[in-house]
């Protein structure tokens, strides 16, 4: 009896098993070249927008960059970074670190660990330092962009000889704007446990107690807010009827409240607001307890004015002055 031989069994293929891992590595590579290509750009694109500033008379500049981050995000690191306009404007930071994920650079936060210089083309620079401080910039592309500015525990010192800076600190601040429709931008600032340096009206009521402070703000015709320089950004907007209308504002000192709901701002030919802002002016009891002192701010304000405990009046900004009712109560905000 004859037996068939069996057949050789076939040695198993490994392309099976190699196949993914090949996949892999040309994904591998084929991602490291597409973020090579990205800082590329981000290179380029920094350097062309830094090139069509300067020949409109602006500056945005640097002492050293570095691109890091790979494989997903995309890190820009700046020493000696400076925003400066025409007109005597600029920002300016010893290190400057952006950060964006590299499949969205449309969308960056930017961190400044050791403060930054505001320069003021009148009343000289400013040191803003802090616990943190960073912004967040999207949607580029648009006017306005989407900004968000933060900070904790912040610090305003104004340089030798410098003129005093409206807040001394606060233990926090936020200063958003956003795209609303019909050409109209969203202005949000507020700033709690603040040190304040107001003069005037708000000097009467802050005092050198710890505030809190709030302003909703409504821009119109924001597509004209543009220019060669801040200055002639806001005169081209004043012109074509842009106005600026308060949602809210509100600034509590101690038992001293003033709360403005409604009115509509513009800017004059000489920089300053001008318009009227319905107010009221009133002492707040803290809870279970008197008012601490009869001498409160706003007890002072009601005292000169009309005596009444709670004020409800128009605060005027017009020839570059600033009055509530009879009382006036200093310049009013310079805007450029």
């Amino acid at each position: 009896m004859t037996h068939n031989a069996a057949t050789p069994s076939r040695k198993p293929s490994r392309l099976g098993l190699l196949a993914p891992f090949a996949l892999l590595g040309v994904a591998a590579i084929a991602w490291s070249l597409g973020w090579l290509y990205l800082r590329g750009q981000a290179e380029q694109r920094m350097d062309a927008t830094a090139a069509a500033l300067k020949a409109h008379g602006y500056d945005l500049s640097w002492k050293t960059r570095s691109i890091s981050g790979y494989p997903f995000r995309m890190n820009v690191n700046l020493t000696d970074a400076r925003v400066a306009e025409p007109s005597g404007w600029a920002v300016r930071a010893p290190a400057l670190n952006g950060e964006a994920m590299a499949y969205a650079l449309g969308h960056w936060v930017v961190l400044a660990p050791q403060g930054v210089v505001l320069t003021r083309p009148v009343g000289g620079d400013v040191r803003i330092t802090g616990q943190a401080l960073r912004a967040s910039l999207a949607g580029l592309d648009k006017s306005p962009p989407r900004v968000s500015i933060e900070g904790a525990k912040l610090s305003f010192l104004p340089a030798p000889g410098a003129a005093p800076f409206p807040l001394v600190s606060t233990e926090s601040l936020q200063l958003h704007l956003r795209p609303g429709p019909d050409d109209q931008a969203g202005i949000l600032f507020k700033a709690e446990g603040a040190r304040a340096a107001f003069t005037g009206l708000l000097g009467r009521i802050a005092q050198d107690q710890t505030a809190s402070m709030q302003l909703d703000l409504r821009l119109s015709k924001i597509s004209a807010l543009r220019g060669t320089s801040w200055a002639d950004a806001a005169r081209d907007w004043s012109a074509v009827g842009g106005a600026i209308s308060v949602q809210e504002g509100k600034l509590a000192a101690g038992e001293a409240l003033l709360d403005a709901k409604s009115g509509a701002l513009t800017i004059g030919d000489d920089g300053r607001l001008r318009g009227a802002l319905e107010v009221t002016v009133r002492e707040v009891t803290p809870p279970g307890g008197a008012l601490s002192s009869p001498q409160s701010a706003a007890a002072a304000i009601k005292a000169a004015v009309t005596g009444d405990p709670t004020l409800s009046a128009t605060l005027v900004f017009e020839n570059g002055r600033t009055r509530l009712g009879p009382f006036d109560s200093g310049p009013s905000p310079r805007i450029y």
